[in-house]
């Protein structure tokens, strides 16, 4: 069994769980670090962070074209749903629920969430993935720091997920405390270079987390995958 995690630039990720196709956070049609188009990828499933358009992306055209279930919180999965895709699945932070492909709970995020229309996002939130073969995903979402990180980290997170790029949400020093805190077996930057607010030099914080943590950063282009 394996994981295979690939980076479609900004903060959208294309999941290979044991043979199932998951997005996250598919934002692709206006992404210009976008290394796919919404029409080329496939989806059994597509898990949301939050409702802003950077995240939301290009949801509703691939639910509708794939027939994927749409899992978000509650607020998002019936806003989805207005949209058409009725195949959806709403939940709130702490609680995991088995999709088959892997076990999903939401966390909290420190963020913001409105939708594209302007609609409540409800609460922001992170993901944690549970793939039957045992490996463990922490996806942050965007957020600030958080001391319940460290809480997170007990869970022995094979690989997290983190926002570096700073402005909208953790920085490189911000993102290397929260290394510190989860101390995950590995660790894949993402939210960064898309923008010119939020550019950051990934080089360096690679090296920063290599001298000052136990956990090996995973830099990757867009399109570029790794396997766990």
């Amino acid at each position: 069994m394996a994981i295979k995690v690939t980076w479609l630039g900004h903060a959208a990720l294309a999941l290979d769980v044991n043979g199932t196709p998951v997005l996250v956070d598919p934002f692709l049609s206006n992404n210009p670090l976008a290394a796919a188009r919404p029409s080329d990828v496939q989806a059994r499933a597509i898990l949301l962070t939050h409702g802003h358009g950077d995240h939301v992306g290009d949801t509703i055209a691939i639910a509708k074209r794939t027939g994927a279930l749409v899992i978000a919180n509650n607020e998002i999965a019936n806003w989805v749903a207005r949209q058409g895709v009725q195949t959806i699945h709403g939940m709130n932070p702490d609680a995991y629920y088995d999709f088959g492909f892997a076990r999903v709970a939401l966390t909290i995020a420190f963020h913001s969430s409105s939708l594209p229309d302007g609609a409540y996002g409800g609460q922001p939130n992170g993901i944690l993935l549970h793939a039957p073969g045992g490996e463990k995903i922490y996806i942050a979402g965007d957020t600030g720091l958080f001391s319940d990180m460290k809480l997170i980290g007990e869970q022995g997170i094979d690989l997290a997920v983190l926002p570096i790029g700073g402005n909208y949400t953790m920085g490189p020093d911000e993102a290397l405390r929260a290394v510190q805190f989860i101390q995950p077996t590995a660790v894949l930057p993402v939210h960064y270079n898309t923008f010119p607010v939020i550019q950051v030099d990934v080089a360096g914080w690679a090296r920063r987390v290599h001298t000052e943590t136990t956990s090996k950063v995973i830099i990757l282009d867009p399109g570029g995958s790794h396997t766990l």
